[in-house]
């Protein structure tokens, strides 16, 4: 294997060759041996697979105005971190798979989980319903010490990075971009909170745009750095289907969540449980299956609320009726006898407390007590 450790800055020069792309340079290493050579054979106008004089000639040019050391520093400098295939920052499921990146660039508060990682993918079409799953799962994952992987596209994907980061868990966007490139653009906010709280990754260099082509090549890596992966949502051409592919190559488990028989979105999902997925109903069924157990971490009604000092009785009383089972609005104010409106108003106040969550059917449970 190439020294891609000690070759760091030349990978990433060879990386951010203009048109070069993660399938050539994985060409130049087989045929130069090694990043340093690779970069040698470029500066001497020697870059051979298919490139082209003309490119060959533009890359020779351009390496010698180019310092991979500098650009590595100005890399670095600006918040990113550069890890390569081997290192000990490297996700070590990830490293396992057949075609694993050549190096990654991270951006936030990059770690190796110490527990179970899985992801949670679905449709950037999601209905209201996949939504509210996917964050719900997500969510009880978090609150279990999962680390929770998915791409931040639209809907269900943007759903569970929010689930996770609002029980205080950890969380991974794996981007089909540079990380230093927001897509799609209304996800602002949202790749701020997980920069901040958890971390950005991709193989693809900082001011990379997004293609078409980079979001299969992007799939592989969630697949790959997780121990399991959860479709929500998905319709029979999804993308999230080309995740399982990739999951079911390495052996890595697959669940789906039932869904309509109507909806188009669920057809998918639906056929991965008759062909065998596990069917996910709740967080709990994915804990089972990882062999994760979620006890320690769910308290009582009361335990909970001794977490919050300024939880008054009206919020004891809803608490202890949660406990003793999920239940929608109507429900709870049947049980406490209060009315449907006063119900409904210090709910809202519970779930901005981190008291309880809502999940689908808007029926709430208790969230899990921190330590």
């Amino acid at each position: 294997m190439q020294d891609l450790q000690s070759e760091k800055a030349e990978l990433v020069a060879l990386l951010s060759l203009p048109g070069a792309g993660i399938k050539k340079v994985g060409e130049l290493l087989t045929l130069y041996g090694s990043p340093a050579g690779a970069w040698e054979a470029v500066r001497r106008g020697a870059a051979a697979g298919g490139a082209g004089a003309g490119k060959n000639a533009g890359w020779r040019e351009l390496s010698r105005r180019l310092s991979p050391d500098e650009l590595l520093g100005s890399i670095e400098s600006g918040g990113i971190t550069v890890v390569v295939r081997g290192g000990p920052a490297y996700p070590a499921l990830l490293g396992e798979i057949h075609d694993p990146p050549w190096m990654l660039f991270l951006r936030g508060r990059h770690r190796t989980p110490a527990g179970a990682t899985v992801a949670v993918v679905g449709s950037r079409k999601a209905t209201p319903y996949g939504l509210e799953v996917a964050r719900w799962l997500a969510g009880g994952l978090a609150s279990a010490g999962v680390h929770v992987v998915s791409g931040a596209a639209y809907g269900v994907d943007t759903a569970a990075h929010k689930g996770a980061l609002a029980e205080g868990g950890f969380t991974t966007a794996v981007l089909g971009c540079g990380v230093d490139v927001v897509y799609p653009r209304s996800n602002g906010a949202l790749y701020r909170d997980i920069e901040s709280k958890g971390c950005l990754i991709g193989e693809y260099p900082p001011g990379t745009q997004p293609a078409r082509h980079h979001f299969p090549a992007r799939n592989r890596i969630i697949a790959g750095m997780s121990d399991a992966v959860v479709v929500v949502e998905a319709s029979e051409k999804s993308g999230a289907l080309i995740t399982v592919d990739f999951a079911l190559s390495e052996g890595r488990d697959v669940m789906a969540v039932p869904g309509g028989v109507f909806s188009s979105n669920s057809r998918g999902t639906n056929a991965l449980i008759r062909n065998g997925a596990v069917p996910v109903t709740c967080p709990e069924d994915i804990l089972k299956e990882i062999g994760v157990s979620g006890e320690e971490n769910i308290g009582s009604a009361e335990q909970t609320a001794l977490q919050f000092r300024e939880a008054g009785p009206k919020e004891r009383t809803l608490l202890d009726a949660i406990s003793g089972g999920l239940s929608d609005a109507e429900g709870l104010s049947g049980k406490t006898g209060m009315s449907a409106a006063e119900t409904v108003s210090v709910l809202s106040r519970m779930e901005v407390e981190g008291l309880v969550t809502r999940g689908p059917g808007g029926r709430y449970h208790l969230l899990a007590t921190r330590r």
